[in-house]
């Protein structure tokens, strides 16, 4: 009984824990570990579709170099001035580049706020009346059902739409359903394609270290290896392989660090570990260059604010 009370009592305060409003900077800047993401929805309030959408939407924007723009949906805030937050928020990531062409759109589930801050480089494009406008015509009418991600969607196309010099429509934009998208499709078969790539590589380089070069097929066997050389910390050993096809003997040497507890274990990995971690520490390095940041932006007073 008392251990079913502990238990109890201790996932009621770890919920607790974790409903907390987030501070400023509790909130995932996801910019930084990857350049193609620009949406932040640590509480899945968006859809993957929807932040699929709009990640690609915001990236056409930041490569043409019109704007940079970021989007967060939280469900709670620490404290209640939302304009506040966003200012806070968005300046210490500093979206924007160093023209300022920064757009930030904050939304808050709880405090049923919708918020747009812009920088000094795009008020005059996407002034004050203009975002209230896409808010109200285009954001609220979803917000007010509940569906968040095409209201999000709406906006941020609408937002799209003034900076490609377009005006917008009469009435608000109802294309986007939340029923999937090809966005999200297209991240996965670029990850994918990374993926193969990597492992052709990897195949490749096992195929060549043992292939024979006498009969050309893939047979040879490490028989043995041995030190030929040990200087300045690095040691120098001679790998025999014998082709099991036609018996040739092949020789090769590799460096290693000196390590005297690897012994006959360190050396049993032979050419093919040492191989595939040249080729991953490649990957990893590739992989890296997904990061990304944003310019230094600043902000001023510009934006707007709706409740629904």
């Amino acid at each position: 009984m008392k251990r079913a009370l502990f238990i109890t009592i201790f996932a009621f305060c770890t919920l607790a824990a974790l409903a907390r409003p987030y501070r400023v900077e509790d909130i995932p800047n996801v910019q930084i570990s990857n350049r193609f993401c620009f949406t932040s929805n640590p509480d899945g309030i968006l859809s993957i579709e929807a932040v699929a959408r709009i990640d690609s939407i915001c990236y056409d924007l930041r490569h043409r170099g019109i704007a940079q723009t970021a989007v967060v949906a939280v469900s709670e805030i620490e404290g209640d001035d939302v304009f506040e937050f966003a200012y806070e928020l968005f300046s210490s990531w500093g979206v924007g580049s160093k023209s300022d062409s920064g757009i930030a759109i904050l939304l808050v589930e709880q405090e049923r706020e919708i918020r747009f801050i812009t920088g000094y480089g795009i008020e005059g494009v996407l002034p004050d009346a203009i975002c209230k406008r896409i808010q109200t015509q285009y954001m609220l009418p979803h917000f007010r059902r509940g569906d968040y991600s095409s209201g999000m969607v709406a906006g941020v196309e609408a937002i799209r739409s003034v900076l490609n010099g377009s005006e917008l429509d009469a009435g608000g934009n109802d294309d986007y359903k939340d029923n999937g998208d090809e966005d999200a499709i297209y991240i996965l078969i670029i990850f994918g394609g990374i993926l193969l790539v990597y492992f052709v590589i990897v195949w490749f380089a096992y195929r060549a270290s043992r292939k024979c070069p006498e009969c050309k097929r893939v047979t040879l066997q490490k028989e043995s290896s041995r030190v030929i050389e040990r200087k300045m910390g690095v040691v120098v050993y001679e790998d025999t392989y014998v082709c099991t096809n036609c018996g040739t003997i092949v020789k090769r040497t590799r460096r290693a660090a000196d390590n005297s507890s690897s012994g006959g274990g360190h050396r049993g990995g032979g050419t093919i570990i040492g191989g595939m971690g040249g080729f991953g520490g490649n990957f990893r390095g590739g992989g890296g260059s997904f990061g990304g940041g944003w310019g230094g932006g600043r902000f001023g007073g510009g934006g707007a604010g709706s409740r629904w």
